[in-house]
């Protein structure tokens, strides 16, 4: 798909130029040939060798920390339907990294919210209901602050770290929002003096290794993409 676009757009490129171009300038016949020719070994050799390079793409959008003693474990709200970052991030708390396993609280649907989701599944897999903290996006006034991004999330989880003086946090996430969570987070708990790990998980929405053969996985890197793009707006 996106050797697609780049083909179309340099075909209508230089079909462009020879039809600006002045008489005495335009190409010949055999010159425009030549071209197309070019161009289409081009595209040819680029589609070929595509499983060579484009799985760099996917692992551009995966950041992974060596990981340490922690204070807490942070799960991101936004898990897939099998809870592959509650279920990575148990694994993280069983491994040792730390025995706490921090959630943010935030509605998903009428009457559920994320982590009332992410508790029942912690205790079926054998984490003790004391040892995880869903924090919850309500103030005292009972409004609710709006978690729309990564962002927003971020910065509630802030607070609930600063208030209980956490030092260094994991935060577990999907693979291929990794490095979008890991530029933001640090941007914003370096200030605070708190130390952020960052740790995939897997997602059964993004293959890493054939993410272009798969509408769902191209969409998703595509998405992904715009996002971490945007990041540099929103948090300069």
């Amino acid at each position: 798909m996106l050797l697609q676009v780049v083909t179309f757009g340099t075909l209508t490129m230089v079909l462009g130029c020879c039809c600006l171009a002045p008489r005495d300038m335009k190409l010949t016949k055999k010159r425009a040939l030549l071209v197309f020719l070019l161009l289409f070994v081009c595209w040819l050799a680029l589609y070929v060798a595509r499983p060579l390079y484009l799985p760099f793409l996917g692992e551009f959008l995966i950041s992974a920390d060596p990981l340490q003693k922690a204070d807490a474990i942070i799960v991101l709200a936004g898990d897939d339907a099998v809870g592959s970052r509650v279920a990575e991030a148990v694994s993280v708390v069983r491994e040792g990294w730390s025995e706490v396993l921090m959630v943010s609280d935030a509605p998903i649907a009428w009457g559920v919210t994320s982590g009332e989701l992410a508790r029942q599944q912690a205790a079926v897999l054998g984490i003790s209901p004391t040892q995880i903290v869903a924090v919850s996006n309500r103030s005292p006034a009972g409004r609710g602050l709006l978690l729309d991004s990564t962002l927003s999330e971020s910065r509630l989880l802030l607070a609930e770290c600063q208030k209980r003086n956490f030092r260094t946090i994991i935060v577990v996430t999907s693979n291929f929002h990794t490095r979008r969570a890991k530029r933001i987070f640090d941007r914003l708990f370096k200030d605070a003096g708190i130390r952020v790990l960052i740790h995939p998980s897997a997602d059964e929405s993004f293959r890493v290794d054939h993410w272009w053969t798969r509408r769902a996985d191209a969409r998703m890197w595509l998405l992904e993409m715009e996002k971490l793009a945007f990041s540099y707006v929103e948090l300069p």
